[in-house]
């Protein structure tokens, strides 16, 4: 979205006080510039969640916040910023192109992992990259795993590759949402 849109989103809603998550760092820019023009009769903070889990984060935070009711603005903001740093956002997809990085050399076509947007691994099984993905993401020092699986991916496809990844780390709490985001056959919250 543009930085208009964000400004006709915002003054559509009739609240006063807004909190904004782009989940993209492409979009941050143009909610920050948004907030800063919102205008006198709105409050809005904008939460610099770069990818879905974070902003999923946020929103529990948000949820754990404010379910009495009673929410100040700044405070809330806060809260789901600094939970912002507790998820680490592993991504599945597949290169577009050729590239040589580090030690790393991948070609057009192979299943590739990310960390934080971060190429850290390639190859050609789903199972086996995703699993070295997840070893490079240092799991075993978190508690739970979210795994969303995407357009082109299923719930069996999601619940064979968790099958997996529960024998490699048996002490892991996985859970299986269909998240329905296209790109990414797998978008992977580690908490």
């Amino acid at each position: 979205p543009s930085i208009g849109d964000f400004q006709n989103a915002i003054s559509a809603l009739p609240n006063e006080d807004i909190i904004l998550l782009p989940n993209n760092k492409n979009i941050l820019l143009a909610a920050k510039q948004a907030a800063e023009h919102a205008g006198k009769d709105k409050r809005v903070h904008v939460v610099p969640s770069y990818f879905l889990p974070q902003g999923i984060a946020a929103m529990f935070e948000y949820s754990n916040l404010c379910d009495t009711g009673e929410c100040e603005l700044h405070e809330v903001a806060e809260a789901m910023t600094s939970a912002l740093s507790h998820i680490v956002t592993c991504e599945i997809t597949y290169a577009t192109r050729n590239v040589a990085l580090d030690d790393l050399h991948v070609e057009a076509g192979q299943i590739i992992g990310l960390i934080n947007d971060n190429l850290v691994t390639a190859g050609d099984d789903m199972k086996l990259v995703t699993a070295d993905l997840l070893v490079k993401a240092n799991i075993d020092r978190h508690e739970r795993i979210t795994v969303y699986f995407g357009s082109d991916s299923n719930q069996r496809e999601a619940e064979q590759l968790v099958a997996y990844l529960q024998t490699l780390h048996p002490k892991l709490e996985f859970e299986i949402i269909d998240g329905g985001q296209s790109l990414y056959p797998y978008i992977i919250s580690v908490e």
